[in-house]
């Protein structure tokens, strides 16, 4: 069934994107078997996203800000896209500084099933969200910092490119009920890359407590 599915809906795909994405099936196929022997957990031995073959073959598409999974008042535009029930975003925030680079939050409504483990762990966070973007090369939790707000904690690090200019990249998770999430979330996992010229705190606000509130998007 799955490679009848590959084979005639992905036909137009370059022969090397066609492998890969026969392989990722394969993954998918054999975490799905491991999950019916062990409960219901759904875990990967090579370390890869559970949604990766939906990260492979789905598109963003534009939609209306108002449909942003957080409060951002200066978002640009925002992207969202479904990845086999978890729905994923990513708001372009303004870049005043010189640095080359979006200024973004890439948010991530988990589900049980899309949701790697009970906690956001860096690993895992960096992988569902493509890698940690400039100016920020390998980091590791020892070089993270920790916030914490009503809402949770949020860890980040930052980079100072020279001048006034802060860099952050900060990750959270929350829990439903600190925002409104679509049906059958259970989680919303959150990076954020900013680049300003000011303060750490500042740099750190757009997902901060003001990035949540009562009422939420209608989906």
């Amino acid at each position: 069934m799955y490679k009848g599915y590959v084979s005639g809906g992905l036909s137009s795909f370059a022969p090397g994107v066609r492998a890969r994405i026969h392989l990722l099936v394969l993954a998918v196929v054999g975490g799905l078997a491991l999950s019916a022997c062990d409960g219901g957990f759904l875990a990967s031995m090579d370390g890869s996203s559970p949604t990766e073959l939906a990260e492979a073959v789905t598109e963003y598409r534009v939609v209306p800000a108002s449909r942003a999974l957080i409060n951002v008042p200066n978002a640009l535009v925002v992207l969202e896209r479904e990845l086999d029930g978890a729905l994923e975003q990513r708001i372009t925030l303004p870049n005043t500084t010189s640095l080359q680079g979006e200024n973004v939050i890439l948010l991530r409504a988990q589900t049980a099933q899309t949701a790697s483990r009970s906690r956001l762990v860096l690993d895992d966070v960096l992988r569902q969200f493509g890698g940690a973007p400039a100016p920020f090369g390998a980091i590791s939790d020892g070089g993270l910092m920790a916030a914490t707000d009503q809402y949770g904690d949020v860890t980040y690090t930052t980079r100072a490119p020279g001048g006034d200019v802060t860099c952050v990249l900060a990750f959270r998770r929350t829990q439903m009920g600190s925002r409104a999430l679509p049906r059958g979330a259970t989680a919303l996992d959150i990076m954020l890359r900013n680049c300003i010229s000011g303060q750490t705190e500042r740099a750190l606000a757009p997902i901060g407590q003001g990035a949540f509130g009562l009422a939420g998007p209608v989906f």
